[in-house]
């Protein structure tokens, strides 16, 4: 194991006992405590997130983390605007899980199953109001407005993730001697493969996730550790990023 990983991995769990020890937390928005709970649920996603990367990682299996890191990503995202947006966050993100159950019970229909329509019929019903941050319900959008980088970063991780001839190649080189198919993941000649760094993606992203998590925090109580453990490894420069360019 090399110091960049050995160092996540000790990030990482730092990170999680941050997370263990908060306890009936107090919203710095009192009158509107909505974003503090999805916030956390989406952090809890990129929590659990960074366990299965550690896991698949220590087994060989860092090129399968894709999948995970492209979850981390768009949940790591989602954490920052509620940090940044609060209730037109939360607004927006009703609109899109009103389209979205509208989606799902029309692919249900149309496939002939049954299912409970009370929450898509409640959805359906409910009266809300429209503001300029839905705009940010396109991920792209989203990711330009934290940092450029990112939105490069997920479209690689996407194109790893899905069914493409970037998947696939992965697993068979071809060359004057024919094709050769291959059980483990081939990456060309000096390109870096991300599954190696599969540890150190991860505490990136739970670390941005929490340090915005705290914006939502009465006191924003993680401040302190959150900047020594991002010394520790030696990711100083991530408090800086999505912060408003003047």
């Amino acid at each position: 194991m090399n110091d960049e990983t050995e160092n996540a991995y000790q990030g990482l769990e730092q990170l999680a006992q941050l997370v263990d020890d908060l306890h009936n937390p107090t919203p710095a928005d009192a009158e509107d405590a909505r974003p503090l709970f999805v916030a956390w649920g989406m952090l809890a996603t990129v929590q659990r997130q960074s366990h299965a990367v550690v896991l698949l990682h220590r087994y060989g299996l860092g090129h399968e983390t894709a999948p995970n890191r492209r979850s981390m990503l768009e949940h790591t995202a989602q954490v920052w605007w509620l940090a940044q947006d609060g209730p037109d966050a939360v607004d927006s993100l009703n609109h899109a899980l009103q389209r979205k159950q509208k989606q799902l019970r029309e692919a249900a229909d149309e496939a002939g199953m049954t299912y409970d329509s009370t929450i898509a019929d409640a959805v359906a019903a409910a009266e809300l109001p429209t503001n300029p941050a839905q705009t940010y319900l396109n991920v792209s959008h989203l990711f330009k407005r934290i940092g450029a980088p990112l939105l490069a970063i997920y479209a690689g991780e996407s194109m790893l993730t899905h069914a493409s001839l970037t998947s696939a190649e992965r697993f068979y080189t071809q060359s004057a001697e024919g094709v050769r198919l291959l059980s483990e993941p081939h990456y060309p000649e000096g390109a870096e493969a991300p599954g190696e760094r599969a540890p150190y993606i991860a505490l990136v992203l739970l670390w941005f996730a929490m340090f915005s998590f705290n914006q939502l925090l009465d006191g924003h109580p993680w401040t302190d550790e959150l900047q020594r453990i991002a010394a520790e490894a030696g990711i100083e420069d991530l408090a800086t990023m999505g912060q408003p360019v003047e």
